[in-house]
């Protein structure tokens, strides 16, 4: 499923998600770079926890790529807390290699 924002006709955010066993997994959550800081990201998510209210899941589990602690503290602000999990970055040389060594980071948000 794909949650999108809309403003004035336009997308200016989307997130992935995906039911996991008893987990939701958000994925590729975006914002439009001219319409951050308004919001977007946060009603997104939030909209996402209702979803997963919804079906029926335990908590919300995602990956955020571990060099991006702005965003991990981001996360973290919304109740997501580092679950001391990680899992391998996989390169695919069709993109190029990565300058140095990438890994996600698990958080995660229990519902109940």
């Amino acid at each position: 499923m794909i949650l999108k924002f809309v403003s004035r006709d336009h997308i200016t955010g989307c997130v992935y998600l995906e039911k996991q066993g008893d987990a939701l997994y958000p994925g590729m959550l975006g914002v439009s770079p001219a319409t951050q800081a308004q919001g977007i990201g946060k009603k997104l998510l939030n909209a996402a926890e209702k979803i997963a209210g919804q079906q029926g899941c335990q908590s919300i589990v995602m990956t955020v790529i571990s060099l991006r602690h702005e965003l991990i503290q981001w996360y973290e602000r919304h109740g997501y807390k580092k679950n001391g999990e990680t899992k391998p970055f996989l390169e695919n040389d069709r993109f190029g290699k990565a300058r140095q060594q990438l890994e996600f980071i698990v958080l995660e948000k229990k519902l109940c």
